[in-house]
């Protein structure tokens, strides 16, 4: 009878140079996961190890993350285009969602670096976006009655396809990213996207409220009733989305509903 022992040793012996030159390789890679070495966005060498962007990439950020939103929507609005602090959007309204923080326009950088997010998962872009939302969260002060983070669910034809969820993945890293801020926030999944709908890119305000009617519900046990919750998500324009979502939560026994975005885009 034929003995696998001496085979087995001999391919050991005969390449002697397999692990280590894996293991360098584990942890070069694990090194620009950590301490990438190249801008996320254009590639150039950066030599702050500790840094994602190179230094333009990062003051072209820096300048989209200076408007004057909406402390309602979340909009871009002049300072003195706010009448009781809201913008002429929310005058009339009293949101389900009750407020909407972002970290800046949907353009440039920001817009690129979301998009890699979305189709791509470029490396672990996920932190530093994740650091970006968590910032915004702790700057509002009436976030810091929040019970939980409740990512905005991908129906699971849409996360089978990519393989991942990425409103999931930035709430997460937002939790993570919130501790030394002194929040400590659980992320809960239990609002389900039950009806698969396509896009809402190019839907009238009208049109994504009907695509979307019905496509949310929350699992059984779930524990949202009398809690306070805020919604994640990579990007909002009409807020559509948002509304629908804080609406299922509302209906589920949530005692308030708010939101944080990376993103808002305008709605011409």
């Amino acid at each position: 009878m034929k003995t696998l022992g001496p085979v087995t040793n001999a391919r050991r012996i005969s390449h002697p140079a397999v692990f280590p030159a894996l293991g360098r390789h584990l942890f070069q890679s694990l090194m620009e996961l950590i301490c990438p070495s190249h801008c996320l966005v254009c590639s150039r060498s950066i030599s702050d190890n500790h840094a994602w962007l190179c230094p333009a990439c990062w003051a072209e950020l820096q300048e989209n993350l200076q408007a004057q939103p909406c402390p309602v929507c979340g909009h871009n609005v002049g300072s003195y285009a706010l009448l009781k602090g809201r913008c002429h959007r929310c005058q009339k309204r009293r949101p389900v969602v009750r407020r909407v923080v972002r970290v800046g326009d949907y353009q440039k950088i920001l817009r690129e670096l979301i998009l890699t997010l979305k189709f791509r998962r470029a490396g672990r872009l996920d932190l530093f976006l994740g650091d970006l939302l968590a910032t915004a969260v702790a700057a509002a002060s009436d976030y810091r009655q929040i019970d939980f983070l409740v990512p905005v669910p991908l129906h699971w034809r849409r996360r089978w396809s990519r393989g991942y969820d990425q409103a999931e993945l930035l709430a997460r890293a937002a939790a993570t990213q919130l501790r030394p801020h002194g929040l400590s926030l659980p992320v809960r999944t239990d609002l389900a996207r039950i009806r698969h709908t396509p896009p809402q890119t190019s839907l009238s305000p009208t049109e994504r409220l009907i695509n979307l009617r019905g496509a949310f519900a929350v699992r059984p046990g779930h524990p949202f009733t009398g809690r306070h919750i805020c919604l994640i998500d990579d990007v909002t324009t009409t807020g559509t989305t948002l509304r629908v979502a804080a609406q299922t939560l509302r209906k589920a026994g949530a005692k308030s509903v708010r939101a944080a975005v990376l993103a808002v885009a305008a709605n011409n």
